[in-house]
């Protein structure tokens, strides 16, 4: 009977997984209440690296594994640490094969010693995180098919791309680690790299098409084969190496495939004894990470989250909200009322020189919940153009249409994207408004930021589209939909400008196109059609809103800018 088990030992409180929840759990309890019994088991030998990390290692920007196993002061975190700095057990190569919620223990396999032992608790923390995703197609068995979620995954590149036995990759899926290993297989190691994704676009969960296409023109620019809208259907392996036969092209001879296919919660032990779980296939927790027995916490890849927006079920596994999951665990078990209000999406992601990211709800996401919204686009230097350092990044911001509440903001571009995704935010998690967003006080100084900071102008876009103006993405791609023969495109840039970084040719085949200056264009109003649909381009986009203020306050009568400019354009 479950009543009757024989329990080798027991803990105040058990936790299931050494990674990120886990070790933050720990070692904040441990801090909290340090009379407690805490002990955490990890499956594998390796406890506490970090494992976003390790495309950095992949690619060698990272010099060893230890490194992402080491505290910021050289100390690498293994059993002996987390006893004698932290205040709790660790054991590692421990395996938890069940979990009885009737007797309250747990049964473990300790792998080094081949034995199973039975231990007790009064509170079980789970922070068992993910799995990766298995390919729905058939797969060789090769060890140079891989996943990349695990330390081995990486050492085992890094070994055969350090000593020249890569000289071709393919990657099959462009999510955040699908393109993270694009630059690490091209990057340093210069590998010949074929990035598949089945979505018609990278990143297709937290980027809108148009923002991902900024991101997929970096890729092709460093000489990554992007092959979007089509997918893997088997994987063989010959002497001659692996090949990919695609469902529609030709097969892809390569030395290596990473399956970059995402993951699933890891629930198994917890389902199986009956713990909720969720649509996602993670554990359903309430705000203070308990699941649907009160003696069990989960936190980390193995939950399903609340987004703050919408109240919907959402599964975001990042190493950033596992740890705070485990403070959150820690500060409940102590006895303090701590809650996790639900997640916002916010993410970054390096792609060679440009850099991605977002938080909130991206347009399709703001769609597909029902929101009545409008959408803003701008390209801006990140500090004042006469700073040397200055970068630019193109930003799409998404407005809930009759409260001008903010939604959501994606930022691309090589400038300082950090900053804008995190402020943006915090102003998202107190329901801010567009008003709000131009009341936003920042730090100034031409080494760090404009005057006024790219989060204002894009406000301030969101007002006159409020007013009225209409405001277009300049991918040429959805422009060339939204231009008839009638269209007259007036260029506000001089002539130098519009002459060495022109409009792409295919913008506009069957309309009009004139290069008016900025400067010039009031007194130039006469000789043109105020009827006529409008189109104003500029480099960045405030030239081309100060030209429609222009043309509107003259009378014209269907006036649109491509917000972002010719900078954010992908060329032809």
């Amino acid at each position: 009977m479950c009543g009757m088990k024989n329990v080798d030992e027991k803990s105040d409180v058990v936790i299931i997984g050494g990674v990120a929840c886990g070790p933050k759990t720990a070692a904040t309890l441990a801090r909290r209440n340090p009379s407690l019994k805490i002990t955490m088991f990890q499956k594998e030998a390796r406890m506490s690296y970090g494992s976003c990390g390790m495309p950095y290692f992949a690619s060698g920007d990272i010099g060893s594994f230890a490194e992402l196993m080491q505290t910021s002061y050289g100390v690498v975190r293994d059993a002996s640490f987390f006893g004698k700095v932290k205040g709790f057990t660790a054991l590692p190569s421990a395996e938890v094969i069940s979990i009885d919620r009737e007797s309250k223990t747990v049964t473990l396999r300790l792998l080094e010693e081949d034995r199973e032992i039975v231990h007790g608790y009064d509170k079980l923390v789970i922070a068992t995180g993910a799995t990766p995703n298995r390919p729905p197609f058939p797969v060789a068995a090769s060890d140079k098919i891989r996943s990349f979620t695990r330390p081995d995954d990486a050492i085992h590149f890094r070994k055969l791309a350090e000593t020249g036995q890569v000289g071709s990759v393919a990657i099959i899926g462009g999510g955040f680690i699908g393109c993270e290993m694009a630059e690490a297989a091209a990057g340093l190691w210069g590998i010949e790299t074929t990035l598949i994704e089945r979505e018609p676009q990278l990143l297709p969960y937290a980027l809108d098409p148009e923002m991902a296409a900024l991101a997929e023109a970096e890729m092709r620019k460093q000489d990554v084969t992007v092959l979007t809208g089509t997918s893997a259907e088997e994987i063989t392996e010959s002497e001659e190496g692996l090949v990919v036969q695609l469902v529609d092209g030709d097969p892809i001879k390569v030395d290596y495939v990473f399956l970059c296919l995402g993951v699933t919660p890891n629930t198994g032990l917890a389902a199986d004894a009956g713990v909720e779980i969720g649509d996602s296939k993670g554990f359903v927790v309430n705000k203070r990470m308990q699941t649907s027995d009160e003696n069990i916490y989960a936190g980390g890849d193995c939950v399903e989250s609340t987004h703050q927006l919408t109240d919907r079920p959402i599964y975001i596994p990042l190493g950033s909200l596992a740890n705070r999951h485990g403070r959150v665990i820690a500060e409940n078990i102590a006895g303090n009322n701590v809650e996790f209000p639900g997640v916002l999406g916010a993410f970054l992601v390096k792609i060679f020189d440009v850099n991605a990211g977002a938080v909130g709800l991206s347009e399709q996401a703001a769609k597909k919940a029902g929101l009545e919204y409008d959408v803003v686009w701008g390209t801006f230097p990140d500090k004042p153009d006469f700073y040397p350092e200055s970068q630019t990044f193109a930003a799409k911001m998404v407005v809930e249409r009759t409260t001008q509440r903010l939604l959501g903001i994606q930022v691309v571009g090589p400038g300082d994207i950090m900053r804008r995704v995190d402020v943006f935010s915090s102003y998202l998690q107190r329901q801010a408004t567009v008003d709000d967003l131009l009341l936003f006080e920042h730090g100034y100084a031409p080494p760090y930021s404009e005057a006024l900071d790219p989060l204002h102008h894009l406000a301030a876009l969101a007002q006159a589209k409020s007013r009225g103006f209409d405001l277009l993405f300049p991918d040429g791609r959805l422009l060339a939909n939204e231009v008839s023969e009638e269209t007259v495109l007036i260029d506000v840039r001089t002539e130098e400008e519009a002459e060495s970084e022109p409009v792409p040719a295919g913008l506009i085949e069957a309309g009009k196109k004139i290069n008016i200056p900025l400067e010039s264009l009031a007194a130039s109003v006469g000789d043109l059609d105020k009827s006529a649909p409008t189109l104003v381009v500029c480099k960045r986009g405030p030239r081309s809103y100060q030209a429609a203020i222009i043309l509107k306050n003259a009378g014209f009568e269907k006036i649109r800018f491509v917000a972002a400019g010719v900078a954010a354009m992908i060329p032809d």
